[in-house]
């Protein structure tokens, strides 16, 4: 429009003020009473060409008023004329609207014509002009207008029909649109629940190169998925015909880290389900028994690579990571002083390891023949430094003993662990050789009988003599070696072996039966590849299976089997214990009737001796008789306490006289 200014700029600025508001063109300056009003000015009228001010209305010809369509309104203007602004009583009964480029105004209270689509057709209908006209003239039509509308057109009617009252409501509504069920066990074995992930991406990248390269069609990820589905179904039915789960379970197993077999409500004995590793949750830092699948650290966070301890050269047994990102056993970290847990409810992680002295990696274990390969601790007896790895000395049976010791100080009560650990010379005589736990329970690998044996002979040389006692010393010494020489070579054995996995294998005729549903080329071969992709990934997993369903259905059958053990316990202790009250109650009433037979006899012998004594002494149980009806009398005790000669002397030297 050429103004030499910005338009939005200016109106966002104009919003702060009040009005009314003048056009800020020096030709123009109209004032405004609103802010649209004044908005529309600027951005709509022309104030380069300025329209005329609007003539007189047109006159009508044969009853219409001539609209802006005609020739003649054409010819004349093209553009918007000048809108003028209305007042606030206007615009509550006005309409404006822009119809070929002008402006009309239409109150509300006039009546309009409605027309259908024909009439429009075949009679033009009544111009804008005309009710812009009628409406800025002021002019209201009469009832003879409505001549112009069709009389077959009606507005639409409202068709309704009043219900009967007996009708029932209306029915109610669910209380949720969708509704989950879940699937059984046996429409889930029909359908493909495994999911192909990276490692599967890669291997059959490289078996359809293979397939396309020999000039075969590759396999879809979509079968791919089926074939690995059916594997896993038809191996964990065959495991499940032969109850393979439950033979991994083993009924006299220990917790490797306290060597005890107990366990209580609150502290149970965990298996992993992929090592089947056999804790108590005190031990492992288990606050809470899991649902479903369990697995220790090592299966959870290292499943397919083997780990070491950072404090012995021995593997297997429980593990934990350290502050440092290793592994470490937590019974080497129990038993050296100098490490301790970050968090002493899960015992992890594993820290202070960097505090262990330097002395103490340089110490030879006496037991596996190894240094530096591990921090060690020495023998609790004095002046004997015999050194060995915390996991080599629970091997060997050597005698290792947590306690916890009560301290009473200026600063209160404490409480700690003490700790004792001998090697096989120093053992403390009579004793079982217990490796105990966190809670301090004794328990563990006791002597075998020749070393029981050893111990008498060597308890009993003191009496023999002297030569005597060095003669079975040198025994004892010999049967120690022996016996440490046997604990080296299954501790050698131990490390050097690969771990056990137990991998279910599939039948021939289930296998044949799958490559006989396939229907793409040389499937014999594929099925072949197929299966030892499958058997070498269920070995890197430690055997566990690929479909999490059967996962937690190991775990659910195994604590099925358990609940069924559990329940007969307590069937058979409610027994007892209904026993045992109803012996309680028989004897509660015996003792009853025994009260009552010793309360008669005591009234008895009481009337007794209140006979004998009116027999023989019959003066004194007068007298008695006698003193207690004074007592009686004597209400003020006068004659509770005897009276002095001081007071009576004159009485009784009067009465002396006169008897004299």
């Amino acid at each position: 429009m050429g103004l030499d200014f910005d338009v939005k700029t200016f109106c966002h600025n104009l919003r702060a003020t009040k009005p009314p508001y003048e056009c800020p063109v020096e030709s123009c300056r109209k004032v405004y009473k609103s802010y649209s009003g004044i908005e529309y000015h600027l951005y709509h009228y022309d104030h380069e060409h300025p329209a005329p001010a609007q003539g007189s209305p047109q006159k009508k010809r044969k009853g219409r008023v001539t609209g802006p369509g005609s020739p003649a309104e054409r010819s004349e203007h093209s553009h918007s004329p000048v809108r003028e602004s209305m007042t606030y009583a206007e615009a509550q009964r006005m309409v404006e609207l822009e119809i070929r480029g002008r402006v009309h105004r239409i109150s509300i209270f006039q009546n309009l014509d409605v027309l259908s689509e024909e009439d429009s057709g075949a009679e033009d209908p009544p111009s804008a002009g005309t009710a812009g006209a009628a409406a800025c003239n002021g002019e209201k039509k009469d009832s003879s207008s409505h001549h112009h509308m069709n009389p077959l057109v009606k507005l639409p009617e409202v068709v309704f029909r009043e219900l009967d009252q007996d009708r029932p409501d209306a029915p109610p509504r669910p209380m949720s649109y969708y509704r989950y069920i879940d699937k059984s066990a046996e429409e889930l074995d029909e359908e493909v629940e495994y999911d192909i992930d990276e490692e599967d991406y890669i291997w059959l990248d490289i078996m359809n190169d293979r397939r396309r390269a020999d000039g075969v069609v590759p396999i879809p990820q979509e079968l791919f998925e089926y074939l690995m589905d059916r594997l896993e179904k038809e191996s964990y039915f065959e495991s499940h015909n032969k109850a393979d789960p439950s033979s991994l379970i083993d009924e006299d197993a220990v917790c490797c880290i306290c060597n005890d077999g107990e366990c209580q409500n609150s502290n149970v004995i965990l298996f992993c389900d992929m090592c089947n590793l056999a804790v108590h949750q005190e031990c492992y830092g288990v606050p809470y028994i899991p649902e479903g699948q369990w697995l220790c650290r090592r299966c959870l966070q290292s499943p397919s690579r083997a780990v070491d301890c950072a404090l012995c050269p021995n593997k297997g047994g429980a593990f934990k990571q350290t502050d440092d990102a290793r592994w470490a056993h937590v019974v080497c970290a129990l038993w050296i002083p100098e490490v301790c847990f970050a968090n002493t409810v899960f015992l992890e992680p594993i820290d202070s390891i960097e505090h262990i002295p330097p002395a103490r990696w340089k110490l030879t274990c006496y037991i596996c023949k190894q240094r530096g390969s591990g921090a060690c601790i020495q023998c609790h007896k004095a002046n004997c430094y015999t050194a060995f790895h915390v996991t080599c000395a629970q091997q060997a049976g050597l005698y290792m003993k947590m306690e916890p010791v009560r301290e009473t100080g200026a600063n209160g009560t404490s409480f700690s662990v003490r700790k004792t650990a001998y090697c096989d010379i120093h053992t403390p005589p009579g004793s079982a050789l217990p490796l105990t736990g966190v809670g301090g329970a004794s328990v563990g690998s006791s002597h075998s009988e020749g070393e029981a044996e050893d111990e008498e002979d060597v308890a009993g040389g003191e009496e023999d003599g002297k030569g005597w006692s060095s003669e079975r010393a040198k025994r004892a010494k010999a049967k120690s070696r022996l016996k440490m020489k046997r604990a080296r070579k299954i501790l050698a054995e131990r490390r050097a072996a690969a771990p056990v996995v137990s991998v279910p294998c599939i039948p021939p005729h289930k296998l044949s039966k799958i490559t006989s549903n396939l229907t793409v080329q040389r499937k014999s071969q594929f099925m072949q590849r197929l299966h030892s992709y499958w058997t070498l990934k269920r070995q890197s997993r430690n055997g566990v299976p690929l479909l999490r369903r059967l996962q937690t259905h190991l775990q659910s059958q195994r604590n099925t089997e358990d609940g069924q053990e559990k329940h007969s316990m307590l069937k058979e202790q409610l027994k007892a214990w209904q026993r045992l009250r109803h012996d309680l109650e028989r004897a509660r009433l015996l003792v009853e009737l025994i009260r009552k037979r010793e309360k008669l006899k005591r009234e008895t012998i009481k009337m007794q001796e209140a006979a004998l004594e009116m027999q023989l002494t019959p003066f004194l149980v007068l007298l008695r008789s006698t003193l207690e009806q004074l007592q009686e009398r004597d209400t003020n005790n006068f004659f509770t306490e005897p009276v002095p000669l001081s007071e009576v002397h004159t009485h009784t030297h009067t009465a002396l006289t006169e008897v004299s």
